[in-house]
């Protein structure tokens, strides 16, 4: 029904918030890494999802779209519920989900409240088997390795010093995911020839 709101907070509870949209006061539930970052009289736009039932109707607020998606898929696995999904969220971040279920971690998702171990190997089981299908679902949580070009400067450096092509755009591609985009380029060269030792852990 409703793809985001946006509005002013005008409350903030342990796990709702209240939107002022025109007027209208939404209760909002949210996962806490949210309730964390956001203020009384914040403007906002959130995304959200709508969960209709016979006896009520809830809204579901995210930080971002991924949020949302990730959100949307868990429910639609059997036996995990909104309430379910919200503890999952709450307590993993979406970058912490992709790499437990790409690295078949059941041990991280299983810290989340009401998921144990057996539920959290089924996720994963069941999340890997519908990336080939699930098209929103394969770019969530096996995002496309960030493309290296011959102008790079770290991959130019890396070059000079003997790096054959393929090693330094591993090495370089390692690196920028590692630091990010504030790294300086000497750091990263750093990070890079420390992964081509054997030092990435």
């Amino acid at each position: 029904m409703f793809d985001y709101l946006h509005g002013v907070i005008t409350r903030i509870y342990p796990t709702t918030l209240v939107l002022d949209v025109n007027g209208i006061g939404f209760l909002l539930s949210a996962p806490l890494n949210l309730l964390g970052k956001i203020h009384l009289e914040d403007e906002v736009l959130l995304p959200v999802y709508t969960v209709w039932r016979e006896d009520s109707v809830d809204i579901y607020a995210f930080e971002n779209d991924e949020q949302k998606l990730l959100f949307q898929r868990l429910i639609s696995i059997s036996g995990i519920g909104p309430k379910t999904a919200m503890a999952v969220l709450s307590t993993l971040s979406v970058n912490e989900f992709r790499r437990a279920i790409m690295g078949n971690d059941f041990n991280l998702i299983s810290t989340s409240p009401g998921i144990g171990k057996k539920t959290a190997q089924r996720l994963i089981l069941e999340f890997r088997n519908k990336m080939g299908e699930d098209t929103e679902l394969s770019a969530l949580l096996n995002p496309p390795e960030e493309k290296i070009t011959d102008a790079d400067e770290v991959y130019q450096a890396m070059i000079s010093m003997g790096c054959s092509a393929a090693e330094a755009k591993s090495a370089v591609s390692y690196a920028r995911k590692k630091l990010r985009e504030q790294a300086s380029i000497e750091d990263l060269i750093r990070t890079a020839l420390k992964f081509l030792k054997g030092g990435s852990q």
